[in-house]
């Protein structure tokens, strides 16, 4: 017992120091390890995998919430990190996973708490109207599409328009690189709130943009504005396999105990 505790102890010391580094102030050690070769090494890229594996399911029994689908959790940290090691967040204390595998009526967006290891908040949030009815099976990147886009966002500013406040997102894959061409934005929306639901059985849809209630929106946007990962699931072999952010190995260095 006191061998396992002292292994999650070190792995979660060592994601910490990769995730402090810059968001809360520390200096992450230095030294003359090329941790990219190491990674070369299949011995030492499978063992970071299994420490990577430990410190997310350990992180994930934190949260002490099975509504959030573990599958989900793992991919979004998995592009969490590897957007942290290529610089690509600002606001590093906060993940937003959101899992279109669930129905509609469903809460199903997620901000994690990173530091405090917690779910800050919990929602429903709507998909695209050609994305599906009270599922959403269907996704494009494409403009006009008016379906919902897979993968890794990077939120950026908000802006007052049509729907009130507005988080713009930045696109960071494939799937979902015409965010921005296509307006898709977090908004808050009457088809997307807790009255429309329960009147209806389901939310409203809306052209791709992951719309909320208007309820606590402006809070939300706090929250995570800026700089932080999104993460839009759905169980797709496709969009796994051709992920930007979910095959890279660059996450695994902070994973590299030596």
């Amino acid at each position: 017992m006191f061998a396992r505790k002292q292994q999650k102890f070190v792995l979660f010391f060592a994601a910490f120091i990769g995730f402090s580094s810059i968001s809360l102030g520390i200096d992450k050690p230095t030294n003359d390890l090329d941790y990219s070769a190491l990674l070369g090494v299949d011995s030492i890229r499978a063992e970071a995998k299994v420490n990577f594996s430990a410190y997310v399911s350990d992180l994930y029994d934190d949260l002490g919430d099975t509504s959030l689908l573990y599958t989900a959790f793992e991919q979004a940290m998995t592009g969490y990190h590897n957007l942290d090691k290529y610089d690509k967040l600002k606001r590093k204390n906060v993940l937003t996973v959101i899992d279109f595998s669930k129905a509609s009526n469903k809460k199903r967006l997620y901000i994690v708490d990173l530091c405090n290891r917690s779910i800050l908040y919990k929602s429903v949030v709507s998909h695209g109207v050609n994305s599906g009815r009270l599922f959403a099976r269907n996704f494009s990147n494409e403009n006009n599409s008016r379906q919902s886009s897979l993968g890794f966002y990077v939120t950026t500013f908000t802006y007052t328009g049509k729907y009130d406040l507005a988080l713009r997102l930045d696109g960071m894959e494939h799937s979902n690189s015409h965010a921005s061409s296509r307006g898709v934005v977090m908004h808050g929306a009457e088809y997307a709130t807790y009255e429309f639901l329960k009147k209806n059985g389901s939310l409203g849809r809306s052209y791709g943009c992951p719309a909320m209630p208007y309820e606590n929106f402006h809070q939300v946007v706090d929250w995570i504005k800026e700089g932080s990962c999104l993460f839009i699931y759905y169980p797709s072999r496709s969009y796994k396999r051709y992920s930007r952010y979910l095959n890279r190995n660059k996450y695994l260095e902070d994973f590299i105990l030596v």
